[in-house]
Order: C-alpha cells, then structure tokens, then sequence
C-alpha cells in the first residue's frame, strides 16, 4: 500500500484538493521556518496531534472557520472546535476518529449554523482513561455534560457511525434538548450486521477498525472511504497512523464493549419521547456499515428523510462535505 506523499498528491484527481493539502503542508512548514523551530519540537494543545502536522491541522481549522476550545467533564479534558453564526449544531464523530473529520463539512455550515465539533472522551484530543466506561449510554450522558458546561440547552445534534449512535441515544435520552438529528451512516442498527467490516468481526474476530502497524492503518483508510481523499498531505497521514496505533489496545476494548451491547438503535428512538425531524444520510458503497441500515432507522422515525449518496463510503461528510451540506441546509430551511 502506497503512502502519501506531496508528490503523489500532486498528481492524484482532484488537483484543487490537492493544492489545498499542498497549501497547508507548507504553510505549517513556513511557520516552522519563520519561528525557527524544528517541526517535531512544535508544541500544540496537549493531546491533539504535535509537531508540523499538528501545525497542518491547525492551518485547515482556521481556513475552515474553527477555533479550538476545552472544557472539562467526569474526568476527561474534551476539545471541541466551534465556529459560524446562528442555531447550535453539535457534530459527534465516529469510532477511532476526531472533532477534526467535521471541518469542510463544518465550513460550508458556518454561515447558518454555530457548529460545536466534539472529540468524544477517549478519542482525538480528548484524555485516555483505559478503564472508563465508554458504552454509548455513558457517552450520550457525557454529550449532555459537555453541552451543559458550554451553555447549550437546545440543539441540533448529528453524528457520524458511532457519532450516530450517540446522537439518537442523546435524542432518546434527553428529547427535549433536541430540535433535530443528522445521521451519517450511524451505527447501533440490525442491518449492520450484513457489512463486511462486521462479517470480519463475526467469522474472525479481527477488528478491522483498529491498527497495530501502518499497514493495518492504510487498510482502515481503504475500507472507510469509496475514493481516498486528494487532500491529506503525507505527514499528516502519517501523524494520524500512529495516533491510531498507540490507541489500538483502548479502541479494541472500546470496540467489544459496543459488540456487547444490543445494536437496536431504531428500535430504542421508536420507543422514545423524540419525535421530531431527523435526516438520514449514507454512502451506497458503505463497507462498515450496510446501507440498510437507513431504512430501518427510518421506520422509527415518522418525519425522517433519507438520502443515499452514490461513490460514497462510510464518511460522506469528509467524502463529499459540499454535497452533504447542501443537502442539510436544504433540508433544515424546509423544516422553518
């Protein structure tokens, strides 16, 4: 498996995305240079990604409109990245991800919405607990903490494949905080069990999701997304690769504790006070979590609208954040 590298960017599809990693690259780099700081003693917040990528990632949050804020919750520091003008919209990403997988998508949001994109406690920027509870119950419980502490009490909420999960558990457990979900391909449903990343799980116990070397990093890559993004400069991939490689022994107890638990999430949000909208939005080429799963999260939500995005993974807001945005913004001006 080939690893990025600017060069390589330099000649993949979608050369504006590609200028744009290329952009941010050396921009970092420039600031190393102007400061005169060797890249790997670069000192971001602690827990976020160090050194020049973390310097890349911090350049693409400002380009995006995002400012990186903390607070504290149950013992866990929790960044969150906030940004834009108008109704709260709380975004919560998937297993093994970060607040960070939200910034294009939160860009073209910004204009309409205050965006508050959350690292969940033990994930991203967040504090490693090893022996914490981090069940989607407890996880929701925590969303509510945190949205305490800024000071939001009605929000729109949405969340991708964990993210999801946790979304409608907070819908379900605190319906009147809720004015609308967004679910991108969430997990929690039956139908995931006919995915191949499950099937894997079932037949042979490996974790797909989880990386103990680069190589098991890059397949990750490969199984989330329909196309692999033109925009990720190669230190930065590499950065996020060992991230994900300190973390597998806590995302591997993470990852059976959910396999323990029923996956009935439409079934718990029927059954539930919360009626109000929710879109439902997922890649027709999704490997982790299968497609049908969107119908049957509808059958429990009576004002749901569904939309299947063609070449499109597990990610559709990172895959194609315009079109998902549009889609939203569209979607959400129907409902006033």
């Amino acid at each position: 498996m080939k690893k990025y590298t600017d060069k390589a960017l330099h000649n993949l599809p979608g050369r504006p995305h590609a200028t744009l990693g290329l952009w941010l690259g050396r921009l970092a780099l420039g600031v190393a240079m102007v400061t005169g700081v060797a890249a790997c003693s670069l000192k971001q917040p602690e827990g976020e990604i160090q050194g020049l990528a973390g310097l890349a990632i911090a350049a693409e949050r400002a380009w995006c409109g995002l400012e990186r804020r903390e607070v504290d919750i149950d013992g866990f520091k929790v960044p969150y990245l906030t940004g834009g003008r108008g109704e709260p919209l709380v975004l919560i990403h998937g297993f093994g991800g970060s607040k960070d997988n939200f910034n294009r998508f939160a860009k073209e949001l910004k204009n309409h919405f205050t965006v508050y994109a959350i690292d969940v406690p033990g994930f991203g920027g967040s504090t490693r607990v090893p022996d914490a509870d981090y069940r989607i119950n407890t996880q929701a419980d925590r969303v509510h903490a945190i949205l305490q502490k800024i000071g939001l009490n009605k929000v729109h909420i949405g969340g991708n494949s964990m993210g999801g999960w946790i979304s409608g558990a907070y819908a379900a457990r605190y319906p009147d905080a809720v004015r609308s979900i967004l679910f991108l391909a969430p997990a929690g449903l039956q139908a995931s069990r006919k995915s191949e990343v499950l099937k894997t799980y079932d037949t042979t116990g490996k974790i797909v999701l989880t990386a103990g070397n680069r190589a098991e990093f890059d397949n990750i890559v490969d199984t989330v997304m329909y196309k692999r993004p033109a925009f990720a400069p190669g230190f930065v991939v590499n950065a996020m690769a060992e991230r994900a490689i300190r973390d597998q022994a806590l995302n591997q107890r993470i990852y059976k504790d959910f396999k323990a638990l029923p996956s009935d999430l439409a079934s718990t949000l029927k059954a539930s006070s919360y009626k109000g909208p929710a879109m439902i939005v997922w890649g027709q080429n999704d490997r982790v979590l299968h497609v049908d799963g969107a119908a049957e999260l509808a059958e429990g939500l009576p004002q749901a609208k569904v939309i299947l995005m063609d070449q499109t993974g597990h990610v559709p807001m990172m895959e194609k954040p315009n079109e998902v945005a549009a889609a939203y913004l569209a979607w959400e001006a129907g409902l006033k």
